[in-house]
């Protein structure tokens, strides 16, 4: 394998084996929160509505004619449904995901042998290239003209599976505190987090393959992690530009800074549409 980049860059010291290692380890690091969170939930009740208008307004028809039954027959009256996403579930599945964003980060450093500073200098973060600001930028607002016409063909092919839901559920709106914990995770916490482990772990550690392949693959983990349909092909796309971001200057801020942007717009529209 080379041991040098296009413009003379030096290959990062850690490879497919490290890759491998650090994917494990998030994979099971994920598995825990998703068990955790299943706990939550149980304990707590669902974080998300029981559907849209319609699907409660059938809840609460089915809940009358069930106590209007059991009143009638002198029975138990029936458990009051949830209709709305329960906040407090929502904010511990919120926290769960902070801590899951650093063992991640906390996997990287293991798996890199790098501490955290000599981890960052590595990979270019304590040197921003903020005159290379508008990369970022420009990156941003053609991955989301690419997601508005993907969603219209997609409209268009009345493919509804594969029509792109935001990944951030609509119920944190409703409380400051959720609100404030999701912008704290979605704003600050993953694009750090998530472009250490997909762009400096995963693409790093395979670029001395070639940018396609390493691209390719690291933009179908980043994908598949979302564990939306709709959203695989439009966040392929990214995952793959926030690659090429850190492969033309061996830099991660642009891909951390592109990272920010977009959650920072689409979480703005999300406020924007739902209060």
């Amino acid at each position: 394998m080379p041991s040098h980049l296009p413009g003379g860059r030096e290959a990062l010291p850690w490879g497919p084996r490290q890759v491998l290692l650090g994917v494990l380890g998030a994979l099971a690091a994920l598995a825990v929160m998703l068990a955790v969170s299943a706990l939550v939930l149980e304990a707590r009740g669902e974080p998300r509505d029981v559907g849209d208008l319609f699907a409660k307004a059938r809840e609460v028809t089915v809940y009358a004619d069930q106590r209007l039954a059991a009143a009638t027959k002198g029975e138990e009256l029936p458990k009051t449904p949830q209709i709305l996403g329960d906040q407090q579930a929502l904010s511990l599945t919120l926290g769960i995901t902070l801590v899951l964003q650093l063992t991640l980060a906390g996997v990287v450093v293991g798996v890199t042998r790098h501490n955290p500073r000599a981890l960052a200098q590595r990979l270019g973060l304590t040197n921003p290239n903020l005159r290379g600001f508008w990369r970022p930028v420009v990156a941003v607002i053609s991955c989301y003209l690419m997601i508005v016409t993907y969603s219209a063909i997609v409209n268009a092919l009345d493919i509804e599976a594969l029509q792109p839901e935001s990944t951030v559920p609509y119920e944190v709106v409703r409380n400051q505190g959720t609100l404030a914990l999701t912008g704290l995770v979605v704003i600050l916490a993953a694009p750090f987090t998530e472009e250490l482990l997909y762009r400096g772990l995963i693409f790093g550690g395979l670029q001395r393959w070639g940018f396609w392949p390493a691209a390719l693959i690291s933009g179908a983990a980043f994908s598949a992690v979302h564990f939306e349909p709709g959203s695989l092909i439009p966040f392929f796309i990214i995952g793959v530009t926030l690659a090429w971001l850190f492969w033309r200057r061996g830099n991660l801020w642009e891909s951390v800074a592109f990272h920010m942007l977009f959650n920072t717009l689409s979480f703005s529209l999300l406020i924007a549409t739902e209060l």
